[in-house]
């Protein structure tokens, strides 16, 4: 006789930790670009380049890149750019991780700031927010049914498990064109760039991701035409792909994260090689997984009457995905300029990022809180072309779920998907916007299972003393398999003897028990 087996392949999440790390560096003005009066605006974007597990640590190595736009000395309303990038490598310590564990890690660049030294060099300082999380592989075969087992007894217990089915990183590449509107002039040089990603829904359909959203694309440029003031332009493009993914079928369920990686902004020629046209090219960076329930019936113990049985048995850890929820949550804030020497004329651009305070897990629902830093590029009446005001817009949400415990593990990778900055008056900004909160909920589990077996004779001293007909008042707790094991019986025969219709014992029946 032989075991029927089932593969299980999954992975639980063994460790999870935020980590902080500030990078700096100095940085020289190249010789080609003006003195630096004021700083105007600085941003900047993470690219991973590595994670992985080592003995009791994990490290992750990247590069942040900057820019940084300001105003220069010496010519009245004129801008420039700043470019730069800082290598920088973390080890994050965690308990238990070994060189076998797979690691990924979501990056946020929580502050960036930038010092001037003098007019010829600054110091840009930025702190980053690393979110690791650590799983384990769980690949065994479990005893799911028994061959040319007659006469054996087995007892099969229902379990349902999230298996994964793909875990990986890809890469697609957006390549867009904007042609500036006829009232504009012609480009002589980008100033200022800024792209972003918004509200990305990725959906897996048959050996294949299919990748819906939007790019939004902002410039500042200088135009041949000197006499004329910094011009901007703002575009939003949709995107529509399809990603090779093997295995991956409409019914299963996807996280999956996409970040905008390297790139670049370039001016082209348009039909008449004019310099009109805004071009990029940029990477996008998916982290997919795709999951799928399995609904395991497996053999969770066995006897014989004629043959002592020893189950070899294992436990293992699985997870079980309970719901998966992409919930929004609004901004709406209003913030005064502080200066009533200043008045606004124009909001030009607002762009920001978005991180989670606080994650609290109640009873049916999960609360959440967390924070948007905008930035808001406006022009003023006064001296300077440009400013920029960094706003902190506070928001919370809540999120109804299936009844939850402290143990289920909630995962949420927020974005933003919409941000948008008005006047609400010539003091005042008004931001409104959309939180995306994609949101998974986990539930971990100890399972135990039967992966082999040991026959051995059984004791017939035993067997013989145990009566060969019993009448047995069910006592609480037994089971009809328990009573079958204990007096060298079968299931089948006491639900004959007594007319059974069901596996069903109550509590202070009577029945028979004939030993087989």
């Amino acid at each position: 006789m032989d075991f029927s087996k089932k593969e299980i392949n999954t992975s639980v999440l063994k460790a999870s930790k935020q980590a902080e790390l500030t990078v700096d560096d100095d940085f020289n003005i190249p010789d080609s670009k003006d003195d630096i009066d004021k700083v105007i605006a600085k941003n900047g974007y993470i690219v991973i380049d590595e994670v992985g597990c080592e003995d009791g640590k994990v490290r992750v190595a990247g590069t942040l890149y900057f820019t940084m736009l300001y105003k220069t000395v010496g010519k009245k309303n004129d801008i420039e750019v700043l470019e730069g990038d800082i290598p920088f490598e973390q080890a994050v310590l965690l308990e238990g991780v070994n060189r076998n564990n797979q690691a990924e890690c979501h990056s946020k660049l929580e502050d960036i700031s930038v010092a001037i030294i003098n007019s010829r060099k600054v110091e840009v300082r930025c702190l980053i927010g690393n979110g690791i999380n650590v799983y384990q592989d769980v690949k065994m075969n479990v005893a799911c049914d028994l061959e040319n087992g007659q006469g054996i007894e087995c007892l099969y217990k229902k379990a349902t498990i999230t298996n994964t089915v793909v875990a990986k990183r890809d890469v697609f590449k957006i390549r867009e064109e904007v042609e500036i509107p006829q009232s504009k002039p012609n480009i002589k040089e980008i100033l200022w760039s800024f792209v972003e990603l918004k509200n990305m829904d990725v959906r897996p359909m048959e050996d294949k991701l299919a990748v819906r959203g939007e790019v939004e694309i902002f410039v500042i440029y200088r135009s041949e035409e000197e006499h004329l003031p910094i011009q901007y332009l703002f575009s939003a493009r949709a995107i529509s792909k399809e990603v090779d993914c093997q295995g991956a079928r409409e019914d299963m369920m996807l996280d999956a994260i996409c970040t905008l990686g390297k790139g670049e902004v370039s001016i082209r020629g348009d039909k008449d090689n004019e310099e009109r046209i805004v071009g990029i090219d940029y990477s996008v960076d998916m982290g997919i997984k795709l999951y799928q329930d399995q609904e395991l019936k497996t053999i969770s113990d066995l006897y014989s009457p004629s043959v002592e049985i020893i189950p070899k048995k294992e436990n293992f850890q699985c997870e079980n995905l309970l719901m998966r929820n992409m919930a929004k949550a609004k901004l709406n804030y209003r913030k005064s300029i502080g200066d009533e020497n200043t008045k606004i004329l124009q909001v030009c651009h607002v762009y920001g990022n978005v991180w989670i305070d606080d994650v609290e897990i109640h009873q049916d629902s999960v609360s959440v809180e967390g924070v948007v830093k905008a930035s808001v590029l406006y022009i003023s009446a006064g001296e300077d072309p440009m400013s920029c005001m960094e706003i902190d817009v506070p928001f919370s949400y809540t999120a109804d779920t299936v009844p939850l415990s402290k143990d289920d593990s909630v995962r949420i990778y927020p974005c933003i998907d919409q941000l948008t900055a008005s006047l609400a008056n010539s003091q005042e900004i008004e931001i409104k916007g959309m939180v995306g909160l994609n949101m998974s909920i986990f539930a971990k589990n100890n399972m135990e299972a039967i992966t082999d077996m040991q026959l051995e004779p059984i004791d017939t001293s035993k067997k013989a003393a145990m009566p060969g007909i019993v009448g047995y008042v069910v006592k609480k707790g037994d089971t009809l398999w328990s009573v079958a094991r204990k007096y060298y019986a079968t299931t089948e025969s006491i639900k004959e003897i007594n007319g059974l219709e069901s596996d069903y014992l109550t509590e202070g029946e009577k029945i028979i028990v004939v030993k087989s």
